[in-house]
């Protein structure tokens, strides 16, 4: 679209239209046919492209087409280009989810999941498959919600990794109370949330016999049993070594009478302890159940 300056009978003046000037003798400017019907046929092009039908006894409709539905079409989820940004496609943006739904069975995710935030319930426990992590771009994010009475195992296919706290699984376990947002992050399935705190190093445990417990102050504690041999003692090694210091270990006998337990003095290191077991009458024996509690940094 652009002024008839390809006619000359068009008369323009610096390539625009100029009223006739009678005292001057200067004619006006002339509408040539082709352009007149060019810009009304490129008005009746948004008017019906709007769904309306033009009417020749309105001079509203382009402004209605403009601030009508149907003129403007929402761009697809991951659209970057520089198409005109709907309010739809904007709220989409800002990070609102794009729905919700309850999963409760084992349940393969899709693209279509999306942006949704997936509550997960149920009483027993099964397994949610993400998508083939080619199949969605980088940054598809999938909140997850577990309010299941079993655990819901999360679980990546091909050659995808699940990645909490640095970790590179195949697969994560969620516990009711725990959240997950999952995101695509160039090959490799992100996880942020409570869910992913058991795999921080900062938080790693092992609920076992024997087994242990970091902090995020930096303590470790650590528990199990062990057997006394035939003099008595029993040797405990730490299911991990201390990375600093042993700083206390207490323990206790499983019996039905009386018995000191002791940590023999000078065996105790960053990786276990010698205990010495005497029952009240200074007596030994082989197999007595001696649990611990040792703590350390």
């Amino acid at each position: 679209m652009d002024y008839p300056i390809s006619v000359p009978s068009a008369g323009l003046v610096n390539g625009r239209f100029v009223d006739e000037d009678s005292l001057a003798g200067s004619p006006g400017s002339l509408i040539p046919a082709s352009w007149g019907n060019g810009v009304t046929q490129e008005i009746l092009g948004v008017v019906r492209a709007a769904g309306m039908t033009p009417s020749e006894s309105s001079n509203t409709q382009l402004l209605g087409a403009l601030r009508g539905t149907q003129l403007f079409q929402t761009p697809a989820q991951f659209d970057v280009s520089r198409a005109v940004a709907t309010p739809e496609f904007v709220q989409r943006a800002l990070g609102n989810y794009a729905g919700s739904r309850g999963v409760t069975a084992a349940t393969q995710l899709t693209v279509a999941d999306v942006g949704w935030a997936i509550g997960l319930g149920g009483d027993l426990p099964y397994t949610v498959n993400l998508p083939d992590i080619n199949s969605v771009p980088n940054g598809a994010t999938f909140a997850l919600h577990c309010r299941s009475n079993a655990a819901v195992t999360i679980a990546c296919t091909g050659i995808a990794k699940i990645s909490p706290q640095g970790a590179y699984l195949t697969s994560i376990v969620m516990n009711s109370g725990e959240s997950a947002t999952v995101v695509r992050e160039y090959g490799i399935w992100t996880v942020q949330g409570t869910a992913s705190l058991k795999y921080a190093t900062l938080f790693s445990g092992s609920c076992n016999n024997p087994g242990y417990q970091k902090h995020a102050s930096g303590n470790i504690e650590q528990w199990g049993s062990v057997f006394t041999d035939a003099s008595g003692d029993a040797v405990v090694k730490f299911p991990i070594s201390f990375p600093n210091a042993l700083y206390s270990c207490v323990t206790t006998h499983v019996g039905s009478g009386a018995a000191m337990v002791i940590v023999v003095g000078g065996s105790e290191t960053k990786q276990g302890v010698r205990l010495r077991v005497r029952d009240a009458a200074n007596g030994v024996s082989a197999g007595w159940t001696v649990f611990y509690v040792a703590k350390g940094y």
